[in-house]
């Protein structure tokens, strides 16, 4: 008989199926980039996988190895949200999307900056 040495194995936090975490990947990538062809495409891209694999994920067959969720999660702001959201990060999420919201003010503040400069050099240099 073996002594119990009183290590004891956490249980395990999320109370999600691999079936779950597909759809919820698969819910993921077809809200950003579509259920084309193209989709799988890109997928194919960012992962390395086969289309096969990369429908299987758009379709909620199958979901990605580890490896690949984190290839996903890189390249797909939806996918990484997923994965905040199950691990129950989700002040990680929104801070990620204030970011996105910043940098997407700081490209029209540029933008109209460029074209501020743009209205002030045509109406110092009239033409005739």
């Amino acid at each position: 008989m073996v002594p119990k040495s009183g290590t004891r194995v956490p249980k395990l936090r999320f109370e999600l199926s691999d079936v779950e975490l597909a759809a919820l990947i698969a819910s993921a990538l077809q809200h950003e980039l579509g259920g084309s062809r193209r989709a799988s495409k890109t997928i194919m891209a960012w992962t390395h996988v086969t289309d096969h694999t990369a429908r299987a994920w758009l379709n909620g067959r199958k979901s990605p190895s580890s490896l690949h969720l984190l290839a996903l999660a890189a390249h797909s702001r939806s996918v990484m949200n997923v994965v905040l959201r199950v691990t129950g990060n989700q002040r990680a999420e929104i801070d990620l999307d204030l970011k996105a919201l910043e940098d997407e003010l700081e490209n029209a503040l540029a933008a109209v900056r460029t074209l501020r400069a743009g209205e002030a050099a045509a109406s110092n240099n009239p033409q005739v």
